[in-house]
């Protein structure tokens, strides 16, 4: 069970540094954004790729389900290998092996089925690879740094998918092709080898990591009795459920607009999915912009009412989005407007312009949701349970995913993409009015939010002026 820890007196000490300016925080970080870019990019081509294939939507799902089931049932020994083996040879490992299965999609790029299964395979050093780095944070700051540490993580993860998915593998396809974009990342991926291998030894203590033994054969087995002691423990804090199923979402989110996106422009815009970067560049703008305002956000309206905030700004411009095909219904039945045209807004047509603004809000609205959300996992849980818990969060989120990746290729083949997007957008207000219900039931039964001593902790009763408001940081 998740223990409780009651907060120390705040300290009068000197001024915290600023946590870049920690050596090994940084080669961690730089490794985490770089190499997590290089595997969104690979994800993106991926779905590019098969759909030139096999022209089928169903069939992009196929690589996002042999991308994520990896995930649901190796996640649930990785939590147990990177608590008790060494973390640092783990990120040296997992990036070699990412290297090498880049090189192996460069051969297998014209065979659906050999690029399945090296799927399988890159997903796997994959999830090792986030559980082992999301773990390593609390070893190697100070623990005043913590906050500022987990928030500028989540902020490099939440850039690492947009600048992967949205600039570096569009930009790439266009101009190389795929071939080229597997050799890119593969020498990435032995880059952010090399930045791990430059990290110091991952502990604390005592318990010098470079001590650490790889799991024996009875403790990996126990790993499903350990996995489902972490979910019980998860599960006693309705702070810590409630952010994982905003962090189940926001996962669900990116593999969804992996899969949406390439088909809604085909048949949506009309374009080829090589110019996504033109058309969804303003989501990295937006996102940037969100991940500066964020921590201004939380402490006006706390952590909750953030990611809600973010759920229904992104509905919003998912609804735009949705409704997009009518306006160029409309437009079309006029003598003057042609909603496909490159004339009317600098090049470009109707849709593609309207898409490009509300692209920009929507990359505001996502980094509200996955910050906040993040941030109190971190404060929730015991450090020497923190990789079983991250990767109890992977297991889930992934899980979570499966149902509507499966279905998904499906109902955009048969009731178009437009629907799929309206459906999702429904769904993200109906998450934003419960995150919102929960928030104010907490509220009426007296529950306030964890204190921000980063060491995990159960739901605290609030006092005085933070009544208002569950969750502040």
């Amino acid at each position: 069970m998740l223990r409780r820890v009651i907060p120390e007196p705040e300290e009068d000490s000197e001024e915290v540094p600023p946590v870049l300016s920690n050596p090994s925080f940084r080669l961690l970080w730089l490794a985490q954004v770089i190499s997590q870019t290089a595997q969104n990019a690979i994800l993106y081509a991926l779905i590019i790729v098969v759909l030139d294939l096999t022209e089928v939507a169903t069939s992009a799902s196929g690589v996002i389900l042999a991308f994520v089931i990896p995930i649901v049932g190796f996640g649930i020994f990785s939590g147990v290998l990177v608590d008790r083996w060494s973390k640092r040879r783990i990120l040296i490992l997992t990036n070699i092996g990412r290297a090498l299965c880049a090189v192996a999609f460069f051969f297998a790029r014209e065979h659906l089925w050999a690029i399945y299964g090296v799927t399988i395979v890159f997903a796997s050093f994959s999830q090792l690879f986030t559980t082992s780095s999301a773990a390593s944070v609390p070893f190697i700051v100070d623990r005043k740094q913590l906050i500022s540490a987990n928030s500028l993580y989540s902020a490099g993860f939440t850039f690492a998918q947009i600048a992967g998915l949205i600039v570096l593998s569009p930009t790439i396809l266009k101009t190389a092709g795929a071939g080229v974009l597997f050799i890119l990342t593969a020498v990435i991926f032995i880059v952010a080898s090399l930045l791990a291998r430059l990290q110091p030894a991952i502990g604390s203590d005592a318990n010098d990591e470079e001590h650490s033994t790889f799991p024996g054969r009875e403790e990996l087995r126990g790993a499903v009795s350990d996995f489902a002691q972490t979910l019980r423990g998860l599960r006693s804090d309705p702070f810590l459920t409630l952010a994982m199923s905003h962090i189940a979402l926001s996962s669900t989110l990116i593999l969804l607009f992996a899969v949406i996106v390439p088909r809604y422009m085909q048949t949506i815009l009309e374009v080829s999915p090589d110019d996504a970067v033109a058309v969804f560049a303003p989501v990295a703008f937006g996102a940037l912009i969100g991940l500066r305002a964020v921590g201004w956000i939380v402490d006006r309206v706390g952590k909750i009412r953030t990611v809600a905030l973010g759920l229904f700004g992104i509905a919003v411009c998912l609804g735009v989005m949705g409704f997009v095909e009518l306006i160029g219904a409309g437009l079309e039945r006029t003598e003057n407007l042609n909603p496909f045209g490159t004339d009317p807004f600098f090049g470009r047509s109707i849709l593609v312009t309207i898409t490009a603004l509300v692209a920009g809000p929507m990359g505001f609205a996502y980094a509200l949701l996955n910050t906040p959300a993040q941030t109190t996992l971190h404060e929730r849980t015991p450090v020497e349970m923190r990789g079983r818990v991250i990767a109890s969060q992977m297991v889930l989120a992934n899980g979570v995913a499966l149902i509507p990746l499966v279905v998904v290729g499906g109902v955009a083949d048969l009731y178009g993409v437009s629907a799929v997007v309206l459906a999702v957008s429904a769904l993200l207000v109906c998450a934003g009015a419960l995150s919102l219900y929960l928030e104010n039931r907490w509220l009426k039964n007296g529950e306030g939010g964890p204190p921000s001593d980063g060491e995990g902790t159960a739901p605290a009763r609030s006092h005085g002026a933070d009544s208002d408001s569950i969750d502040t940081v």
